[in-house]
């Protein structure tokens, strides 16, 4: 399947050759991002369940977009590039990836952000890709990167770390303060769904390729992300896809609606249970799968999905989860979809309108890209986006964590700051410990 109506091809193609590495670090994509110098652009992705693991280094093309119809630019933009690539390799090898990410809102972005840019696609001149137990290594227009002769940094252990103990009260407060405006909006009629978000700065720069390997080992059923621009890199480990596209069928999910996990079994199942039949957290979730199910068919897609939630069990948090599947139609591509996806309920609230409005009056901090859509595409149409949850922004002095909860009717302002200190948890103990000692 095409991505689109293909565009005039680029005035110089470019062409690409993948060949296959059998042994020795240089197999595992993260010992390429660990040994890449930080001068190169790097971008990382890797779903340790799915047996998948990708790298991108340095840029043959990078293309910026920007405004209300960036997603629309962006597909343009990827046909012309990837239509005009010329592949040679074996019939088994992969396709080369176009990495691409937005931010949240549509506006310039600023501050530590501002490398990043409102959207961002990059054709990476080094590729590594490895899947079903081979790797593979792909080379844009004859560049190249010297083979890691170093395995990838080993995890960091477990710390156990409470983010409510390195918030001040100020903030604090204020998130909760955050609520309650909610709370009086929902109850005048205004919203059905608010999530307000909160970020946690920190005096520490942890190496970020030993980051990732802690996220990748700690939360395999989840998308490890990162990307490097100059001194800054944004990190994430997300449970939340946004869309994936594997031939003509589309994937995508809800997933909203949260309880925290235990030790203890029994109380960890209970805690399940009183997710599954919270009459607050069903409502939160099935806001999501309705407006999913709307921003699909105005697309032309007809979804199915189960009627019934289940649990998405993770390290540290469980969610109300409904996958929904479709097929997609002639003419609609991969951008179409996070386009028209991109902000959900579960990140915006809804109505989106309103919820924008006291998110950039109220909430106090730039959520750069993260909550937005982060991922890949190649040339035949196939490709996959993660909502960039449980994310950091690691500049050269400093990192600053990021994390939201939904604000339904009936939500308590105390219990949501507890579900965002969860939320937090899940980079801030990775982060401290790839971190040296201030």
């Amino acid at each position: 399947m095409a991505l689109n109506e293909l565009g005039p091809e680029p005035a110089r193609p470019m062409s690409a050759t993948a060949t296959e590495v059998h042994t020795g670090p240089a197999t595992d994509p993260l010992a390429w991002f660990a040994t890449t110098p930080h001068t190169d652009e790097r971008w990382y992705w890797e779903v340790p369940e799915d047996g998948t693991a990708w790298v991108g280094m340095g840029s043959a093309a990078t293309i910026s977009t920007s405004g209300p119809g960036r997603f629309d630019e962006a597909a343009r933009e990827a046909d012309q590039l990837l239509g005009g690539l010329r592949v040679t390799g074996p019939s088994d090898a992969p396709l080369p990836r176009l990495a691409a990410g937005f931010a949240f809102d549509d506006t310039a972005q600023s501050g530590p952000w501002a490398p990043f840019g409102d959207g961002r696609l990059v054709l990476p001149a080094v590729q590594v890709l490895r899947r079903g137990g081979h790797t593979w290594v792909i080379r844009i227009d004859g560049h190249d990167r010297p083979t890691p002769v170093v395995v990838a940094p080993d995890p960091a252990g477990p710390v156990g770390v409470d983010a409510a103990d390195w918030a001040d009260e100020v903030s604090r407060s204020h998130y909760r303060h955050l609520v309650e405006l909610a709370l009086e909006a929902i109850e005048r009629g205004e919203l059905v769904k608010a999530v307000p978000c909160r970020s946690l700065r920190l005096d520490r720069r942890p190496d970020v390729a030993r980051l990732l390997a802690t996220l990748r080992n700690t939360y395999p059923a989840c998308a490890t992300l990162g990307v490097s621009i100059g001194a800054t890199s944004f990190v994430a480990a997300t449970p939340e896809r946004l869309v994936a596209v594997t031939g003509d069928r589309l994937h995508t999910a809800a997933l909203a609606g949260s309880a925290p996990r235990h030790a203890d079994p029994a109380i960890d199942a209970a805690l399940g249970q009183g997710l599954l039949t919270s009459p607050k957290e069903r409502s939160e979730h099935a806001v999501v799968v309705d407006a999913i199910d709307r921003s699909l068919q105005r697309l032309g897609v007809v979804d199915r999905h189960p009627a019934e939630p289940t649990l998405l069990q993770l390290h540290g948090i469980q969610h109300l989860h409904t996958p929904i599947d479709a097929e997609l139609p002639t003419g609609i591509g991969l951008f179409d979809v996070v386009g028209a996806l991109h902000p959900t309920p579960a990140v915006a609230g809804h109505p989106g309108g309103r919820s924008a409005e006291l998110r950039s009056i109220h909430e106090g901090m730039e959520r750069g890209w993260f909550a937005s859509p982060v991922g890949w595409l190649d040339s035949s149409g196939d490709g996959e986006f993660r909502v960039a949850l449980r994310s950091a922004l690691v500049t050269d002095v400093d990192t600053t964590l990021y994390a939201g909860a939904g604000v339904v009717r009936g939500s308590d302002p105390s219990r949501e700051l507890l579900e965002t200190d969860v939320k937090l948890g899940a980079l801030l103990g990775p982060v401290i410990a790839t971190s040296e000692t201030p």
